[in-house]
């Protein structure tokens, strides 16, 4: 009914044939002017749904037998032959147009937002954030906990100035080397810019690190805040007690220190089975470990 008000909508009606010229100007783009159009920006998109209408209607005429002779009209060979040939060069015409529309809307589709590819956040669950997690945090995670362990027998006997102790939040692990180029600098203006500089850590702050980034890792719903999981919730309070732990070591604070060592440790103790780790009195904490991501690869493919 909508083609009811349009004159190319007569090729229909009599159920004759219509001429290529008069198809190829209801499919010839309009010029636009700035009568017809307010702003600038919206014109491709304008133009697209244009040529998206005339590609429909024109659908439409040639599913409506717009192109063949009527079976009540004799015609002759020459004409019939005449006909034909129009018919299947506007068929032609008429692929190319939908081809060239859906071309128009896919990529307006693109610009648009494109597809939504999955993050591998919450909503992938364990199937992909928990064993993602478990392949870079556990190594420093279980080194972490060996140390903290070491810590135990000085700590308790009163020697704060054991090198188990101080090891343990010495920053003795180099995280980037200094005095290199780096390579994404592109001009040097002096005083160092294009050189990376030494960057340090402790085993306490990259245990600290590792260990609520695994917590964290561990939800099953999109619905679930880190802040609130019971895993993170338990690891800081764990963090706090050891950081105090700290500060009493270095006032020389036995007593404080033996009793803070305690109290992490009872923490720690509920925190590992949240994260699928071994308990503390397992063989798995009476060595070091390698503190490096694990990855797998297949083909070309690692993770």
């Amino acid at each position: 009914s909508s083609l009811g008000h349009h004159p190319e909508a007569a090729m229909t009606r009599g159920g004759g044939s219509t001429s290529a010229a008069s198809m190829a100007a209801f499919l010839k783009p309009r010029r636009w002017s700035r009568k017809n159009a307010r702003g600038g920006a919206a014109r491709p998109v304008v133009a697209a749904a244009g040529l998206a209408a005339a590609t429909l209607a024109a659908l439409v005429v040639r599913h409506g037998q717009a192109f063949v002779p009527s079976p009540s009209v004799p015609a002759s060979r020459g004409a019939t032959v005449g006909e034909s040939s129009q018919e299947e060069a506007l068929g032609r015409r008429t692929a190319f147009s939908a081809a060239l529309t859906a071309g128009l809307w896919g990529n307006v589709g693109v610009v648009g937002g494109g597809e939504a590819w999955a993050s591998g956040g919450s909503t992938a669950g364990k199937y992909s954030t928990i064993p993602s997690a478990k392949r870079r945090f556990y190594g420093r995670v279980r080194e972490g906990i060996y140390e903290f362990l070491q810590m135990e027998k000085p700590i308790l006997n009163g020697e704060l100035q054991d090198p188990a102790v101080s090891g343990f939040f010495a920053k003795s692990i180099v995280k980037q080397k200094g005095g290199e180029k780096m390579s994404s600098c592109a001009i040097d203006f002096g005083g160092g810019t294009c050189v990376t500089k030494e960057k340090r850590t402790s085993r306490w702050l990259d245990f600290k690190v590792a260990s609520d980034l695994l917590a964290s890792a561990f939800r099953y719903s999109a619905d679930e805040v880190n802040d609130y999981l019971p895993q993170v919730k338990l690891i800081r309070a764990c963090a706090k007690k050891v950081e105090k732990m700290q500060t009493a070591i270095n006032n020389g604070d036995a007593d404080t220190a033996k009793e803070l060592f305690k109290k992490a440790k009872t923490d720690l103790n509920k925190y590992v089975p949240m994260v699928e780790l071994s308990p503390l009195d397992s063989e798995d904490y009476t060595h070091p470990w390698e503190t490096r991501p694990t990855v797998f690869c297949t083909g070309t493919y690692c993770s």
